[in-house]
């Protein structure tokens, strides 16, 4: 979240960037809950420091009924004051970071900024060549071809129907080349990260409420989590599935304080992710593309503040690394400010495969630099060279979403027989360099 003192000091600059990100909560309110909370923390004190000085001598019988009154005020002052401050705290949260001055305005997918188009056959497209929506999709490759889930099914590698009838909609079994082939793309990320000094981590799937806050899932994005909040739960506190392992990985460094050679901090985890999906039902339910439960290996980085675009073009190289690797045709596009994740955005990169049997682009990751926003809610800080604590930068990053990479897999490296080859770069993993249909 942004440090409050920054907002009292620049209501104008804040309102103005609400505006900008489509927020829906008003500087005025944040500041009007900060003055009430301001104020009854100085009344409080006053009456504390009153109760202090008549307690600490003999009281005669006046005296004794002034204290009981300062007392009697002091506890509806605090329990005004608790109520104050959650409301107070709630408000702060929905304010926005700041934006970066090169994150484009704008609502939606005809208002993202291409920043690269590249095609196997033919490399990157001339930046003359780049634009705003889909102005690439006339560059794209089309053919003929069939969706992920006939093809799957034909293979006998993608299984809708009996996750069906175990769980429901939007769930699915991956069998046979479609498991090796997640495991087959793990190993390619994971070698790459593990050259680049990247710490490998196993995280927990279920994290309590602060660490969503922590990393800004909540609480803008609470309807998108599950909850598990049982008898069974120890001690009686929620816990929450995550939908990506960003927060457990940063909630690792959570009330830490780094040394500034201890950064860059690097690490991934690959878990598995849940989400609800709320607001997008009825949309994309043909399929593995939006479901319930998905795998995903991500990468993370903390920084400090000076390096953190750095980082994020870092980790931008690697998404594009893979993509190159499995020569599969990709854009990458700079986020919208109405349309870019979530409130600790401050700049925000997506990469997009394209599916040349459907004639759309398919989102295969986001690359999120949230400068010390998380940071800050998290109590993640580092010493500088001075010996001054600071709150570190955050940046995040979808290294492989492996259903969806699957999906462009198929729909790239499909044949007119029905079969599907395997990408190069997978077969030493795969064992294998094509997938032959069942049926």
């Amino acid at each position: 979240m942004l440090d409050i003192k920054f907002i009292r000091e620049n209501p104008d600059l804040i309102q103005k960037n609400v505006v900008f990100r489509g927020g829906k909560v008003p500087v005025s309110q944040v500041l009007e809950a900060d003055k009430k909370r301001r104020d009854l923390i100085k009344r409080s004190e006053e009456l504390r420091a009153d109760r202090n000085i008549r307690s600490a001598k003999k009281p005669s019988p006046e005296e004794i009924a002034r204290l009981r009154v300062v007392r009697e005020e002091l506890k509806k002052i605090e329990d005004e004051l608790k109520m104050i401050e959650t409301e107070f705290q709630d408000l702060l949260a929905r304010i926005p970071n700041m934006s970066s001055p090169d994150m484009p305005e704008g609502n939606g997918d005809p208002d993202h900024v291409e920043l690269a188009v590249w095609l196997p056959d033919g490399g990157y497209l001339p930046k003359e060549k780049l634009g705003r929506g889909d102005n690439s999709v006339q560059f794209m490759p089309v053919r003929e071809g069939r969706h992920h889930v006939d093809l799957g099914r034909d293979l006998d590698v993608i299984d809708i129907e009996q996750s069906a009838k175990t769980s429901g909609s939007r769930f699915a079994y991956l069998k046979n080349e479609a498991a090796l082939m997640q495991y087959a793309l793990f190993e390619l990320l994971k070698n790459k990260l593990i050259g680049e000094g990247f710490i490998p981590m196993i995280v927990p799937v279920m994290v309590n409420e602060r660490v969503l806050f922590g990393t800004s899932h909540f609480p803008e994005g609470r309807d998108q989590v599950y909850e598990i909040n049982t008898e069974f739960v120890e001690e009686k506190k929620p816990l929450f599935l995550v939908g990506s392992s960003e927060p457990p990985l940063f909630a690792y460094y959570m009330d830490k304080v780094l040394k500034e050679k201890e950064l860059p901090v690097k690490m991934f985890a690959f878990t598995h992710c849940f989400r609800s999906e709320v607001g997008s039902w009825g949309k994309d339910v043909r399929g593995i593309k939006r479901v319930h439960q998905f795998d995903k290996l991500e990468m993370d980085t903390i920084t400090a503040p000076e390096k953190s675009r750095e980082m994020m073009e870092y980790l931008r190289s690697i998404n594009e690394w893979v993509m190159q690797q499995l020569q599969l045709p990709y854009r990458v596009i700079n986020k919208c400010s109405r349309d870019c994740g979530y409130n600790a955005t401050y700049l925000q990169y997506d990469v997009e495969g394209w599916l040349p049997s459907q004639k759309e682009f398919i989102e295969l990751g986001s690359n999120t630099d949230a400068w010390d926003y998380q940071a800050r809610r998290m109590n993640i800080s580092y010493l500088g060279p001075d010996g001054r604590k600071s709150f570190a930068h955050t940046v995040n990053d979808t290294g492989i979403p492996i259903g969806r990479m699957i999906i462009a897999i198929l729909d790239n490296y499909q044949n007119p027989d029905g079969s599907v080859t395997i990408p190069e770069a997978l077969r030493p993993y795969m064992g294998t360099d094509v997938i032959l249909p069942k049926k």
